[in-house]
């Protein structure tokens, strides 16, 4: 009987050993769920935070590309008003030039 009894005894201690052990295990466990979503949300955080920033930096691409479009059409514009004086400077050219024309045939034909 008191072998018995002893090797209950024994028996109980490992079951609680086991049990001790498993607690320990559960609670690493925890600890590693914990790290883990820790690390997921820094990940996330980081990939929104690039996100951000690329989406900043192709704004400003499309702003910069937007300000150029502009300057170039003010370019084209005053361009084409060159090109509008120029014309009338030679119209107007042409003009004088018959106009003399003109009188000097007169003029010749009064001699």
């Amino acid at each position: 009987q008191q072998q018995e009894r002893q090797q209950q005894q024994r028996q109980q201690e490992r079951q609680q050993q086991q049990q001790r052990q498993q607690e320990r295990q559960q609670q690493q466990q925890q600890q590693e769920r914990r790290q883990q979503q820790k690390q997921q949300e820094r990940q996330q955080q980081q990939e929104r935070q690039q996100q951000q920033r690329q989406q900043e930096r192709q704004q400003q691409q499309q702003q910069q590309e937007r300000q150029q479009q502009q300057r170039q059409q003010e370019r084209q514009q005053q361009q084409q008003r060159q090109q509008e004086r120029q014309q009338q400077q030679q119209q107007q050219e042409r003009q004088q030039q018959q106009q003399q024309q003109e009188r000097q045939q007169q003029h010749q034909q009064q001699h």
